[in-house]
């Protein structure tokens, strides 16, 4: 009997142990986890001697001239760091799914500098740092409220904003355009330019580029249109009112194109910020849609710095960053591509004494709450509808049935 005891309480402390041991595996696990996290958000190299000799990592995903632009602010960098920089360009198309390959893969870039619609996407897939693990401070409450509302999700900020590029309204000489829906004005000035339009023998005064949506939202945000995707039946009359005198550009046709604003073929264009920069006219007024840009920032069209969540030494991708967005740097960059700044110090009157765009809505913080992400996420069916709106083969009204999700009509004749 006793030794049926002694079996019996010898099992009961085999199961202890066993449990013990069990409970221990699961408090490592656990740390390990816990561990692995904080190193995803604050990670740190094995030893300096295994990075400070390797060169940091980046891709950008940018056009053959400014990546000349910002290889040459890169071998200042380095003449003037030491710290050697490998620089990789994807121009592709499907620059983003390359990018996510290789970070899935883990052999992606120390650095990316991409569409700052895409930081969102990579932060939720955890491809990316928020900037606060790799920067003693953020530089989100002088950034434009749209665009630093575009690089936060959960609480954190996850890129580092270099520029933007807005489509804005051009014209040549003063009082000759209309005013934004924000103007109390802009409704009866735009009348008055239909009217003069209407009076034209050469109707096509208004020039859009060629196939562009972008060019054609921030037409209708410069008429007073918040949001493209739901247009009030008023608005897109006027816009029907309109397309008669709108005449589309082909690239090769641009020059052609700015020489008639010159002239005054063309009452006013609706192109890239960058491109009426370089154009180089003299008596020409800009003006940005604000409101729209406000519900919609995607369409500012900007580029922000990412570090991947893979980085060996964030240490050294922050340094490269903050050269590259130092007040210096963003002078050289802004000359050289025509992009704009996107600190807000640099549209303050009382500093500057001539901001490169007069901005107002944009500089405002932000009013919370969740954007509208409806004309992005729904860009190609806007981008389909407008050209068929503005090609005339379908009405006003057809073109607001597409946009709310119902089929289109027979298109008009």
């Amino acid at each position: 009997m006793k030794r049926k005891n002694y079996w019996l309480l010898f099992a009961i402390l085999l199961l202890s142990l066993t449990s013990l041991s069990q409970a221990q595996n699961l408090t490592t696990d656990g740390s390990r986890g816990e561990e692995k996290k904080t190193n995803v958000w604050n990670p740190q190299p094995a030893s300096p001697q295994d990075t400070d000799n390797k060169p940091i990592r980046i891709a950008t995903h940018l056009d053959e001239s400014d990546f000349k632009e910002l290889t040459g602010l890169n071998e200042a960098f380095v003449s003037e760091t030491g710290v050697q920089v490998e620089l990789n360009n994807i121009p592709d198309a499907d620059a983003y799914r390359r990018l996510t390959e290789t970070l899935k893969v883990g052999e992606g870039p120390d650095i990316m500098l991409i569409n700052t619609p895409w930081i969102r996407p990579l932060a939720l897939g955890g491809y990316i740092l928020p900037s606060e693990s790799y920067q003693s401070s953020t530089t989100g409450g002088d950034v434009i409220s749209p665009i630093s509302q575009m690089l936060e999700w959960n609480g954190y900020q996850w890129g580092v904003p270099l520029d933007m590029d807005p489509y804005v309204l051009v014209w040549r000489g003063q009082g000759s355009a209309p005013e934004t829906g924000d103007s109390p004005h802009g409704e009866k000035e735009w009348k008055e330019l239909l009217a003069k339009l209407e009076s034209r023998k050469d109707k096509q005064a208004i020039g859009l580029p060629a196939g562009d949506p972008y060019a054609f939202a921030a037409f209708m945000g410069a008429f007073g249109t918040a949001n493209p995707v739901n247009p009030s039946a008023a608005e897109m009359e006027a816009m029907a009112k309109l397309r008669p005198s709108i005449q589309f550009i082909n690239n090769k046709d641009m020059q052609t194109a700015w020489s008639s604003l010159s002239e005054g073929g063309l009452t006013l264009m609706s192109v890239p910020y960058s491109a009426a920069y370089q154009a180089h006219m003299e008596m020409v007024e800009l003006r940005v849609p604000e409101r729209l840009y406000a519900a919609n920032p995607f369409l500012l069209r900007g580029r922000s710095f990412a570090v991947s969540s893979q980085v060996e030494d964030p240490g050294k991708a922050a340094g490269w960053i903050a050269y590259m967005t130092s007040d210096r740097s963003q002078k050289i960059w802004t000359d050289a591509t025509g992009y704009l700044p996107v600190r807000k110090k640099a549209y303050a009157r009382d500093v500057f004494q001539s901001p490169p765009l007069p901005l107002d809505r944009l500089l405002k913080p932000n009013e919370g709450g969740a954007l509208d992400r409806s004309l992005q996420s729904g860009w190609n069916d806007f981008a389909a509808a407008a050209k068929l709106f503005l090609s005339g083969k379908t009405t006003e009204q057809q073109y607001r049935e597409t946009m709310s999700g119902h089929s289109a009509e027979k298109p008009a004749q």
